[in-house]
């Protein structure tokens, strides 16, 4: 059912398409992932004074139907293992599915937003530059609450950049800040957090740091060995300061 199996630590990473692997498992605490959002543009590039930005992120992604489909799927086998608790980042066009999924499963639902300090520009012909990513949260009674009783759920930071210290060769990488916000605040020590769509292992990276747990799934090589090296040097760094 999977291509490739590692074992990093507390950290068990599976190269493969996540809907063959998701039914192979057993029991998670929290679900913390990021699918694909289905908002590239096929063959897409805004040519700037700064350099070329291409907006085709994932092959297939422009197939909005067929990825919201996959991403239906892979939320619906990643709930049948048992977590109290899930975090979705998505788009607008996964919001409305992923909720129901969820509700109907019988979780609560609200959303997160991530509050870029910085925003990229605009894709051409949108006119609104892209200041906010959203999340679904569902959580079943009895999960894990790490923060206190005015946590806001906006979180602000700003995206990473070809350049900056951390960022990879990954086009949509999410911040290690805002998953470490996730996870510290959504699962509790020891847990078992999963990542079905893992990219370039930010979530697992969390984890690490963190002390928590971590499964995480990438149907990508490229990105599947990029995680394994990031995970893999968290995991050294956090036994080092021990």
């Amino acid at each position: 059912t999977y291509k490739r199996k590692e074992v990093i630590g507390d950290a068990t990473l599976y190269l493969g398409d996540c809907p063959e692997i998701l039914p192979t498992l057993e029991k998670v605490d929290a679900v913390i992932t990021d699918p694909p959002y289905a908002v590239s543009v096929a063959g897409s590039a805004n040519q700037s004074p700064r350099g070329r930005r291409n907006l085709d992120f994932f092959a297939g992604d422009s197939d909005w139907a067929s990825m919201n489909a996959l991403v239906q799927t892979a939320i619906g086998q990643a709930i049948a293992l048992g977590p109290k608790c899930v975090v979705a980042w998505c788009s607008h066009r996964q919001i409305g599915f992923i909720n129901d999924e969820l509700e109907a499963a019988g979780f609560s639902t609200r959303q997160l937003f991530w509050r870029k300090s910085c925003p990229p520009p605009s894709a051409p012909g949108s006119g609104f530059s892209s200041a906010v990513e959203n999340a679904v949260y569902a959580y079943k009674p009895g999960r894990f609450w790490g923060g206190g009783q005015y946590d806001f759920n906006i979180f602000e930071c700003d995206s990473y950049r070809f350049g900056q210290p951390g960022k990879v060769d990954h086009p949509t990488q999410k911040p290690l800040a805002l998953i470490e916000w996730n996870v510290s605040r959504l699962c509790a020590p020891s847990s078992i957090v999963l990542d079905c769509f893992m990219g370039s292992g930010t979530t697992g990276v969390a984890c690490a740091n963190l002390g928590r747990k971590f499964i995480g799934i990438e149907i990508e090589p490229k990105y599947f060995d990029i995680a394994c090296e990031r995970i893999e040097n968290a995991q050294r760094q956090s036994r080092l300061f021990a």
